[in-house]
């Protein structure tokens, strides 16, 4: 008996009994087709996350309070550390950022809305342009600033709630700011961001809100470095100005590039992946059982054909290779049906994720990513489980007694 008529025999004998095998493989269908969808789905959102961050600026960084350092050594930021930081070599721009939410009228005066507002200097702009894509009017300048002007920069959606239409350069908002109501003069419009993590906020000069806040306090600073090439050494230096300012510690103070920030979510979401993938894994293994099981059955079934096969000249070689065969097939029969029903899968969950998370968030997320490195690995291990699982019913087989076996009924 050669290895070609072990083959065939092997495959005739899955396709034999078709619900059998189908119910047989479903552990392995389910396995592979779960990681297909699982891994399509975590790098369709890395690169929602890549795209997202594309418009961030790599060689900026942002300087704030050691929030996991001891609370009680935890370090203030003043606008004086922003005109320090500015002597560095190391910088090209620096800005301090004030972030919060405030409340603006819209066009029934009764009527109020909660927006994300943050308060920057003029070079943020040129740090952060994602934010000032301008539609109408233009950005503050640093005598608005040095001024505390009262001057704001709203999106386009923002106009229409407010104004009913979008050029509305000139026009007055109420904002209502701890506990007060100001008025700013709309002095630019921005185009509201497309296809971004990001929020379009109320954008006011820094200046201006540290007098109505009465403080001289930032939330952050950002700082766009001249080159990204010696990074770790510019932000030791940033954070020991600072600690020298305060007299307080380094640790008092963190800093985290915007590349750094990709990468942790990358990280994060490639972990989470990978965890995910690995429990619906688990079905493999539970797959694997259940084709373990179905062929010690079809050994059992089997064991006339089996003497008769040994009677016939068939050495227990044979008679091991058929079997495993037909373990190996059935695994890899189930593994390219999983693979066609997790790129179909994968399709039709990420249209329904996609849809859920646009409803939310306003953001467009990119379509699931079908890894062919994923598949043929799914496949080969899906495979690997036929042999593994296989190799125990194969050996019972090729142990039976030829004449012990032609006399089982």
């Amino acid at each position: 008996m050669n290895i070609f008529e072990s083959i065939h025999s092997a495959i005739s004998s899955v396709f034999a009994n078709k619900m059998r095998t189908f119910l047989t493989a479903i552990g392995i269908i389910i396995g592979v087709s779960s990681v297909i969808v699982i891994t399509s789905l975590g790098k369709g959102f890395e690169a929602t996350i890549s795209k997202s961050f594309e418009v961030l600026n790599s060689s900026a960084i942002q300087i704030m309070p050691n929030y996991f350092a001891d609370l009680s050594k935890l370090g203030k930021i003043d606008i004086k550390d922003v005109q320090n930081i500015k002597q560095n070599r190391n910088v090209r721009y620096v800005s301090g950022y004030v972030s919060s939410q405030i409340s603006m009228t819209m066009k029934n005066p009764e009527e109020e809305k909660v927006y994300q507002m943050f308060a920057c200097e003029p070079e943020f702009a040129e740090m952060q342009k994602n934010f000032f894509e301008m539609k109408y009017g233009r950005k503050f300048i640093e005598k608005e600033n040095e001024l505390k002007a009262k001057v704001v920069i709203i999106d386009e959606k923002m106009a229409v709630d407010v104004f009913g239409r979008k050029d509305v350069i000139g026009e007055k908002v109420n904002l209502y700011i701890n506990g007060k109501d100001y008025k700013f003069e709309v002095i630019g419009v921005t185009k509201v961001p497309d296809n971004s993590f990001m929020i379009s906020p109320i954008i006011i000069p820094l200046n201006t809100l540290l007098e109505i806040n009465n403080t001289e306090n930032v939330d952050m600073i950002y700082v766009e470095l001249n080159s990204t090439e010696n990074l770790k050494n510019a932000q030791r230096e940033i954070l020991r100005t600072i600690a020298i300012n305060h007299n307080t510690e380094d640790n008092s103070y963190m800093s985290i590039s915007n590349m750094e920030q990709v990468n942790i979510v990358k990280k994060v979401i490639n972990t989470f992946t990978i965890f995910i993938s690995f429990v619906a894994g688990i079905s493999l293994l539970v797959g694997g059982i259940g084709v373990m099981n179905i062929m010690l059955v079809t050994v059992t079934e089997r064991t006339k054909e089996i003497g008769i096969r040994k009677s016939l000249g068939a050495t227990n070689n044979n008679i091991k290779f058929q079997f495993l065969i037909e373990a190996m097939f059935l695994c890899a029969l189930g593994g390219i049906i999983g693979i066609l029903v997790g790129y179909i899968g994968s399709f039709i969950f990420g249209e329904l994720l996609g849809s859920f998370v646009f409803n939310i968030t306003g953001m467009q997320p990119e379509k699931p990513i079908l890894s062919l490195p994923v598949a043929v690995g799914s496949m080969i291990v899906s495979t690997a489980v036929g042999v593994i699982f296989g190799v125990y019913p194969a050996g019972k087989a090729a142990k039976l007694d030829p004449i012990e076996a032609l006399r089982y009924e």
